[in-house]
């Protein structure tokens, strides 16, 4: 799946306050968006990239992981471009305009061909999505407005106020849950990726909210080693607690960190005598429902609560803490 920001309308299709004939002169005025936040599945679609330079390279990379059947149009290849075809198992260029024959290479569901030529109209009867970025702007504005004549979603990499579509900057941040994506778009792509990174390195040092909300069909299970004071976890540890359903602890969880986990977390205390048996068998209880389970135990204990788990069957990954 690639992010994509689709802008709005033009400003001067938009009415204004003084156009309304109930807006209030001293109301405030709601800014209109200027793009659309949107996830597009291009798995097994086509998106034609028009040009070939250094941009498109890294684009067609970004398509071909969301599994997209990728087709290169322009007269000659960037190094860039020939190492991505190059990665693609036997990928190779063609020269001519034909489609007939053209082979395909790459991972099932996606794939590159390049076509070693310049851009016909023709191109656009496939594709899903169009990127253009020949660093011509003439035809780059020629692409943009076939693409608008015909529906069709286009990036224009040199001037995204041509284009319908926009590749926002993206980070992610790992969980035992899955991937967590971000996608920033301030209109400025170099802050936007400043803005990403913070954001990612503030969820991997601070990272509220991490936690699923959709069930999975198993769950998973952390052994981490440290107490229950935050402030004494390692940065790893603190997010699997964040993305945890269920926290068993050997005694009261620190306040500050309990404030900061959502108030459905629940929170297993073993300190009031619970038999060590009678606590794995709740954890892979809890995980056989799908919830996300940490258990924090002093280091001294970590081995015996990992046999513990081993013989109730739970699978889970050993988070040693700070010694």
């Amino acid at each position: 799946m690639v992010p994509v920001q689709a802008p709005a309308p033009a400003a001067s299709q938009i009415p204004t306050a003084s156009q309304s004939p109930t807006a209030s002169p001293t109301a405030a005025v709601p800014q209109p968006l200027d793009g659309l936040p949107l996830t597009m599945g291009l798995a097994g679609r086509e998106v034609l990239l028009v040009g070939a330079g250094p941009v498109s390279a890294r684009r067609a990379e970004l398509f071909l992981e969301a599994g997209a059947r990728v087709r290169v149009v322009a007269p000659a290849l960037a190094p860039e471009m020939e190492d991505v075809v190059a990665s693609h198992r036997g990928g190779e260029a063609r020269d001519g305009a034909a489609r007939d024959g053209e082979s395909r290479h790459g991972e099932a569901g996606g794939g590159v061909v390049v076509v070693v030529r310049s851009f016909t109209p023709a191109d656009l009867d496939t594709p899903w999505l169009v990127h253009v970025a020949t660093g011509d702007p003439e035809v780059d504005a020629e692409v943009a407005a076939l693409c608008e004549a015909r529906r069709l979603w286009c990036v224009t990499a040199g001037d995204a106020a041509l284009g319908s579509a926009r590749v926002p900057a993206r980070t992610a941040v790992a969980t035992p849950a899955g991937v967590v994506r971000i996608a920033v778009d301030s209109g400025d792509p170099r802050r936007s990726v400043r803005v990403g990174r913070h954001v990612a390195r503030s969820l991997a040092t601070a990272p509220a909210g991490l936690r699923a909300r959709r069930r999975t069909a198993a769950g998973w299970v952390a052994v981490v080693g440290g107490s229950g004071d935050g402030d004494l976890l390692t940065v790893r540890a603190r997010r699997l607690v964040h993305a945890a359903d269920v926290l068993v602890v050997d005694g009261p969880v620190d306040v500050g960190l309990r404030a900061e986990l959502d108030d459905d977390v629940e929170v297993i205390d073993t300190s009031s005598g619970l038999p060590a048996a009678r606590v794995a068998d709740l954890i892979a209880c809890r995980r056989e429902a799908g919830h996300g389970v940490v258990r924090i135990v002093a280091a001294a204990g970590l081995a015996d609560v990992a046999r513990e788990l081993e013989d109730v069957g739970v699978e889970f990954q050993l988070v040693p803490g700070v010694v």
